[in-house]
C-alpha cells in the first residue's frame, strides 16, 4: 500500500499506517459459531500482523498509530471497544477518532485555508464568500 502511495506521489509524510486493534477471541468465536463454523481468528496472530504493520512503518518513514498496543496497555478490559470481538463498537470509534486525530491534526494546522470557514459563509448568496463578488 505504502509503495502505491509513493508511485502516485503521496509523499510518506502524510501517510499514517493503523495497526488492526486487538481480538477478542471469546466474542469472536460466539459470532464464529452462530455462523456455523469454529475459531478462525487469534489474537496472537493479529499481534503478529500489528508487529510487521509497526515494522513497516519505521521501514517506510511514515507515522503510524498502533491500536493492538494501545487497547490493551495496562492489561484493561478492550472488549467494550469491538462490536463482535473483531469490529470496532461505537467506543472502539471514539478511541479511533481520540487517539488517531491529533495525527491528523499535525499534519494538516499548517496547511493553508482554501475556502472560508463555515461560519463565514453568507448563508443567503453563498457564492459571494466563496466566489468573491459572485461573477465568477
Amino acid at each position: 500500500m505504502v509503495q502505491y502511495l509513493r508511485s502516485v506521489d503521496v509523499p510518506e509524510d502524510r501517510v499514517i499506517l493503523l495497526t488492526p486493534p486487538p481480538l477478542c477471541e471469546a466474542a469472536w468465536e460466539k459470532e464464529c459459531v452462530l455462523k456455523g463454523c469454529k475459531l478462525n481468528r487469534l489474537n496472537s496472530i493479529v499481534g503478529e500482523y500489528a508487529k510487521v504493520c509497526l515494522q513497516v512503518a519505521q521501514d517506510c518513514g511514515t507515522d503510524i498509530l498502533d491500536l493492538w498496543t494501545l487497547m490493551q496497555k495496562d492489561n484493561q478490559d478492550f472488549s467494550s471497544y469491538l462490536s463482535d470481538g473483531l469490529h470496532l463498537s461505537p467506543a472502539g470509534n471514539e478511541f479511533l477518532f481520540s487517539h488517531l486525530w491529533p495525527l491528523i491534526d499535525k499534519k494538516v494546522s499548517s496547511l493553508p485555508w482554501l475556502l472560508p470557514y463555515w461560519k463565514d459563509v453568507e448563508e443567503t448568496k453563498p457564492e459571494l464568500s466563496l466566489l468573491g463578488d459572485g461573477d465568477h
